[in-house]
């Protein structure tokens, strides 16, 4: 859970720093990472959590609907590719996430649910 608010606090501050001044372009490869960990991170914790048997499972899994998020944002993009920035701070909370995995509990993997059912339904809008 804490991991989880530090990510929010991450997020909420970069944004309030975009609101700022105008971004760079290390800002919005910090950022394109920033949404990596979301995404990414969130759907490798959805199925970590499939796996320990605390969330239904999905078809297709959470982690290929991620992928298709990241490779729709690259093709509709009209500015810079940054979907290697947005890749690599996925594979960063993988990592962390696999290094973690006793973590993830009942109760975790609640929260876990709740945040990839708000990321889909944030997708779908768009």
């Amino acid at each position: 859970m804490k991991k989880l608010l530090c990510l929010g606090l991450i997020i909420w501050g970069s944004a309030a720093n975009a609101q700022q001044a105008p971004a760079t372009a290390t800002q919005e490869q910090g950022q394109a990472r920033q949404f990596g960990i979301l995404v990414g991170g969130t759907a490798s914790q959805y199925d970590l959590c499939v796996k320990k048997g605390f969330l239904p499972k999905t078809d297709p899994s959470a982690e290929e609907t991620a992928k298709s998020i990241l490779m729709k944002m690259r093709t509709s993009s009209t500015g810079p590719d940054r979907s290697a920035y947005m890749q690599e701070g996925w594979d960063m909370i993988k990592k962390e996430v696999s290094e973690h995995e006793s973590f993830y509990t009942q109760e975790k993997c609640s929260g876990v649910g709740k945040e990839w059912a708000k990321i889909i339904a944030t997708m779908r809008k768009n």
